[in-house]
């Protein structure tokens, strides 16, 4: 048996790699343990001002979101999330001007407030998004399955975590789950990771990702289709029918 490594000198290795550091002429860049919605790191820039430093996320929510197709929203949600921490917002930065005594703190408030922003829109983006296809879905089910059909169920996976889904169907002894998925990463993982626990049963139900266009999706197509079927809202109903049967 493997002599036991204390618990001390555990988080003392991982504590350096928390944390990373860069330097370009005067200003560094604090990568922190906390993160975006695409997986990227939070990261802060420290400069000099006058009578101390500027802490900025140096616009990195910003470009989050815009990598999202919803830069347009920073602005609104970015002055709400900031009011709580007392931070000041620019055209597409959040930041703080403080004494070099208070650097640490304002490190830790502009990075929580620059996720915090970037969380709340990329995560209703998704809802909206999702909303659209998951309406239409309700409307075919319902249709041609009636009494048949659950929204908004819960399926227990393999690792017993409960995943919401946006429709299942019950159709002479086969369960079929529908997943609603918008074309932003987080949604395709979101979905991937789920129906592969589902997956992971002794019997599963068949999986079907719906999405808007197949075309669109481009890599995060394959994603889907590793865990399940990979349909578009538009099929017809007789195909919709022979999914679930």
């Amino acid at each position: 048996m493997s002599e036991q490594v204390p618990v001390s000198e555990i988080a003392s290795a991982i504590a350096p790699r928390l944390v990373t550091v860069r330097s370009w002429g005067d200003a560094s860049f604090l990568s922190l343990p906390m993160v975006y919605p695409s997986g990227a790191f939070v990261t802060v820039r420290l400069t000099h001002v006058s009578g101390g430093v500027r802490v900025s996320d140096s616009g990195f929510a910003y470009r989050e979101l815009e990598s999202f197709g919803v830069g347009r929203s920073f602005s609104r949600t970015a002055r709400s999330v900031s009011q709580r921490f007392d931070l000041s917002v620019g055209k597409r930065s959040i930041f703080v001007d403080v004494p070099n005594e208070d650097v640490e703190r304002a490190v830790l408030e502009v990075g929580a407030a620059s996720r915090d922003v970037a969380e709340q829109i990329v995560d209703r983006a998704l809802k909206e998004a999702e909303a659209d296809i998951s309406e239409i879905l309700q409307e075919k089910l319902s249709r041609i399955f009636p009494d048949m059909v659950d929204f908004d169920s819960k399926v227990l996976g393999a690792s017993s975590t409960e995943w919401e889904v946006s429709a299942l169907t019950r159709v002479d002894g086969h369960t079929t789950v529908f997943q609603a998925v918008s074309n932003y990463p987080v949604a395709v993982y979101k979905a991937s990771t789920a129906f592969h626990d589902i997956s992971a049963l002794d019997r599963p139900p068949n999986l079907v990702s719906v999405v808007a266009s197949k075309k669109d999706m481009g890599s995060n197509l394959s994603l889907l289709a590793q865990a399940g079927k990979v349909i578009e809202i538009d099929m017809d109903d007789l195909s919709l029918r022979g999914l679930a049967a």
